[in-house]
């Protein structure tokens, strides 16, 4: 019949990428509450495990959602977004439930902590050679053209004055 006060901290760590987040209380009662038995009873601290989830974006472009704790068996869309000048190449994924391939975007499901890393690859810039008027030559890479031409790399051009 006294009066005593029952608490719990949250969140509490459950180790690396791991924490348990209060929920409620057996009795329905606030996170710290006073509690008057009359008969043996049984007070019981409810948790909910989360989850980090570390989000990282290489050179090249930005991915979503930041980074954060996420509940256990959560499903998570990934998505990269590449800059100008570059494609996605792909995600590489740690941790249960985690994604390593090619689709943009995708889901996860946060059975654990993970790391997901999006990659981008620089593009081709393509740079277009011809002449006016047409039909005049010029020389890339000591190869003689008289027609437009389009390469993707560096290249010598030489253009003769004929």
């Amino acid at each position: 019949g006294s009066n005593h006060t029952i608490a719990t901290t949250s969140p509490q760590s459950g180790g690396t990428g791991t924490q348990y987040v209060w929920s409620d209380w057996s009795d329905g009662g606030n996170i710290s509450h006073t509690v008057t038995p009359t008969v043996n009873t049984t007070y019981t601290a409810n948790f909910d495990t989360e989850y980090y989830l570390t989000m990282t974006a290489g050179t090249g472009g930005t991915v979503t959602p930041s980074s954060g704790w996420r509940g256990d068996g959560e499903s998570v869309q990934i998505e990269a977004f590449p800059d100008a000048g570059y494609s996605f190449a792909g995600w590489t994924g740690t941790g249960s439930g985690s994604y390593t391939g090619s689709s943009n975007p995708v889901q996860i499901t946060m059975n654990g902590p993970i790391e997901q890393t999006a990659s981008f690859s620089l593009d081709d810039i393509l740079v277009t050679v011809n002449t006016s008027p047409a039909g005049r030559s010029f020389t890339v890479d000591g190869t003689t053209y008289t027609t437009q031409q389009i390469f993707s790399t560096n290249h010598t051009i030489v253009i003769e004055n004929n």
